[in-house]
């Protein structure tokens, strides 16, 4: 009988860990991190037996959430579970900045209302996923807006202009002529201020933000306070399984927002290769059973795949929602039974290829994209049960049905 990961991991997301010794926390820590500052700290402070202050912050600098900014917030959702405080921050300042991590310019500056409109809509698109009600949310706008220059100047002194210009992203844009601000140089004070006040224990966030969480310790250790521990989890990979980023100028990306029938279709596109990364990111598994998971996933990967699209529906939608969705890819896709009548009707218009015609439709992210997937065969017609490969050149033929990698079915109509 095969074991139901989806059904057991979700089963664990939902429950509350109160009283949960320091150990069996850190096997589930554990496989979320990249890295940690330290862990022997970590260790340390678990054990003083008293409910720690955990510090998360993110950027209102876009109004969607994908999940690849969902890895951290569900480390999070741990501390969370097991009784800790946790201080999610919402950068109300630091969004007018933008973190400069692994940027090749400086960010498009965004106005005050486009980030309260952010902001407003991030509460909501995590909440599906995460217990916010076990997280305090503040702005950092409230206690950064108010420093006088002398306060600020204060902290300024804390840190080198070597060890706040210390990181390839600026020296490569030096070297192309690209601008570096005095504003992106003092990003990482800006997040040292926060952990400064509010006294963190723990921060989380993405290995790409260790030279910012740094310049935090060292800020709060020339404060007189003890640093912080650092626990950095892994830059989420897209699902084209190429080896970029997921984000949302590759369109390789899932959103929290997305229909459960979307975000099951785009988790059965990944490649095997992401099955053991995607399910320690979406999922609270010890670090004693990773070596039976990747068993499982090395002799069954679809299965395994199955089961993890199940449980990333599930994460937002329930259960429920995500077994349906299961049972519908099967019926559709596994049985190959296409229903023409559930088909988007796609109007051909002028189109001269079935490419032009896709391309048209605005249910891609891009050209390329879409390209991408004709190269790979991933465009199919179909002809009763059979499914034949389409090119770019190939003609549009009103009533033909067009169905593009594992989740989207057209039918072609003239008008």
């Amino acid at each position: 009988m095969t074991l139901r990961y989806d059904e057991l991991l979700f089963k664990r997301h939902c429950e509350s860990w109160l009283g949960i010794s320091p150990d069996e926390l850190l096997e589930f820590i554990e496989p979320k991190c990249q890295e940690m500052l330290t862990r022997n700290e970590l260790v340390s402070r678990l054990k003083e037996g008293r409910p720690l202050r955990v510090k998360f912050g993110i950027d209102p600098t876009g109004s969607q959430v994908h999940m690849g900014h969902l890895v951290p917030m569900l480390l999070l959702n741990q501390f969370g579970k097991a009784g800790h405080r946790v201080d999610f921050i919402v950068g109300g300042f630091t969004a007018r900045i933008g973190d400069p991590s692994w940027r090749d310019s400086a960010r498009v500056p965004l106005t005050l209302e486009e980030i309260d409109a952010n902001m407003r809509s991030y509460r909501g698109q995590v909440e599906k996923f995460v217990d916010v009600s076990r997280f305090t949310f503040h702005n950092n706008a409230d206690w950064i807006d108010p420093l006088t220059p002398r306060e600020l100047f204060e902290y300024l002194q804390c840190v080198s202009l070597s060890e706040a210009t210390q990181r390839d992203d600026f020296r490569n844009r030096m070297k192309q002529s690209q601008g570096v601000s005095l504003a992106e140089v003092c990003y990482g004070i800006l997040m040292g201020v926060d952990s400064v006040h509010l006294k963190s224990d723990i921060e989380l966030g993405g290995v790409d933000q260790l030279l910012n969480f740094q310049q935090c310790r060292s800020l709060m250790r020339q404060r007189g306070q003890k640093e912080e521990v650092v626990l950095m989890t892994p830059i989420l990979e897209g699902t084209a399984g190429d080896g970029r980023k997921m984000s949302k100028s590759f369109g390789n990306y899932i959103a929290l927002s997305e229909e459960p029938k979307d975000k099951f279709g785009k988790v059965m596109s990944i490649p095997d290769s992401l099955l053991m990364q995607y399910y320690k990111a979406f999922a609270d598994v010890r670090s004693s059973e990773l070596d039976s998971l990747k068993a499982f996933c090395a002799q069954s990967p679809f299965e395994a795949k199955k089961q993890l699209a199940s449980l990333v529906v599930a994460l937002g939608d329930g259960l429920e929602a995500g077994l349906k969705e299961r049972e519908e890819f099967e019926r559709f896709f596994s049985k190959k039974v296409i229903d023409t009548e559930a088909s988007v009707p796609l109007k051909i218009g002028g189109a001269g290829s079935v490419f032009e015609a896709l391309a048209a439709s605005g249910e891609f992210a891009s050209k390329s994209e879409l390209r991408r997937l004709f190269e790979q065969k991933g465009v199919k017609r179909i002809e009763g049960a059979d499914e034949l490969a389409l090119s770019l050149a190939d003609t549009p033929i009103v009533g033909q049905i067009v169905k593009v990698g594992k989740r989207k079915v057209f039918k072609l109509v003239s008008e």
